[in-house]
């Protein structure tokens, strides 16, 4: 499964933005979200610094292949999720999107 977060200037003006891999996430939850199943920098490294000035209404998106299993802090153990429905949030910077529905068959 890919998934996707993306980046936007919905200001009317340039600006500056860290918009790297160490501020950026993305987490997957069981459907409640009362349980951390998976995130983007359990396993993919997040070091470094990608400063981006941004033009109103530019977007940026960046994706990863997900493997639909779950993830540890370090690359830890993994064990492949069954069907059902997961929450998808996305943070940047610390603001988190809304939770996304979806669901594995």
């Amino acid at each position: 499964m890919r998934f996707t977060i993306a980046v936007s200037n919905a200001g009317p003006l340039p600006c500056t933005k860290e918009i790297g891999r160490s501020v950026r996430e993305l987490v997957v939850t069981t459907a409640d979200g009362a349980k951390r199943l998976w995130s983007s920098n359990d396993c993919y490294a997040t070091a470094g610094s990608e400063v981006r000035v941004m033009q109103p209404g530019e977007r940026f998106a960046f994706s990863l292949q997900w493997a639909g299993s779950t993830s540890e802090p370090g690359c830890g153990k993994h064990t492949r999720l069954g069907a059902g429905d997961y929450l998808l949030t996305a943070s940047v910077a610390g603001k988190a999107s809304n939770p996304v529905i979806f669901r594995i068959t």
